[in-house]
């Protein structure tokens, strides 16, 4: 219950000063990408599966990320819902969603081999690819949903001195409310939760896990921040309903 309570106190706080805004248009969301360019850095150096690639924190990592970000924002035309400070004019956190159909081939958990990477660097994107293709060899989402197309809510952060102040929470009832007034085919809406702390928030706003996969099966586990917290990878799914 106190967890609880404190969970709603923090709503209530980021209410004032936090705006959650939506924008779908390519050219809008690039236009944005200099305001989002800090929380997607702290996005690929704290989340617990980007965690284990260590040149994702360098100088170097982090010039591809920023072009890695441009390259999302550009070639995607679903909604992307961010948070805004009012007071400080900064985003303070995002949720970047993805279609995903049926047929689709998925080679890659990002765009982001593209780049020059060094070959350890390489190695270790690779071994995340290696992760996210197991957990869709041994879990077939499509054919447990009985749908063709879904929304994947693939790139979830809150700023480093946003977090706690419940923003997470609004950023994904947005997505799952304007989801069910969406007209774009999509029939369920999925949220890929690498940390502990959004499989929770998902869970309270009534999303039902569709299948996890431990951490311990992935090659190099043990480089990932915080293992015990962020033990599981989740995938968590609202239905569309008509």
């Amino acid at each position: 219950m106190e967890g609880e309570t404190a969970e709603r106190n923090a709503d209530l706080t980021s209410q004032s000063s936090i705006e959650i805004k939506i924008v779908q248009s390519r050219s809008e969301k690039v236009a944005l990408a200099k305001a989002f360019l800090s929380p997607w850095l702290q996005f690929f150096a704290d989340d617990p599966l980007f965690s284990t690639v260590d040149a994702y924190r360098t100088k170097e990592g982090e010039k591809n990320l920023e072009a890695l970000l441009e390259h999302v924002l550009k070639n995607d035309d679903n909604p992307c819902v961010y948070a805004w400070d009012v007071n400080k004019n900064q985003v303070s956190g995002f949720i970047v969603q993805n279609t995903y159909a049926v047929d689709d081939v998925i080679t890659d958990t990002t765009p982001v081999k593209q780049y020059n990477w060094s070959e350890t660097a390489s190695s270790d994107i690779d071994k995340i690819n290696d992760f996210v293709v197991k957990m869709g060899n041994q879990f077939n989402l499509f054919s447990q949903l009985g749908a063709q197309k879904v929304l994947l809510m693939r790139y979830v952060n809150v700023a480093r001195e946003y977090r706690g102040q419940g923003i997470m929470g609004r950023l994904v009832a947005t997505c799952l409310s304007e989801f069910q007034k969406q007209q774009r085919g999509h029939e369920a809406i999925l949220a890929g939760c690498s940390n502990y702390y959004v499989h929770r928030k998902c869970l309270r706003l009534g999303m039902k896990l569709l299948f996890e996969l431990d951490y311990s099966e992935m090659d190099n586990y043990k480089k990932m921040a915080d293992y015990q917290t962020h033990s599981k990878l989740r995938f968590m799914v609202l239905k569309y309903r008509e």
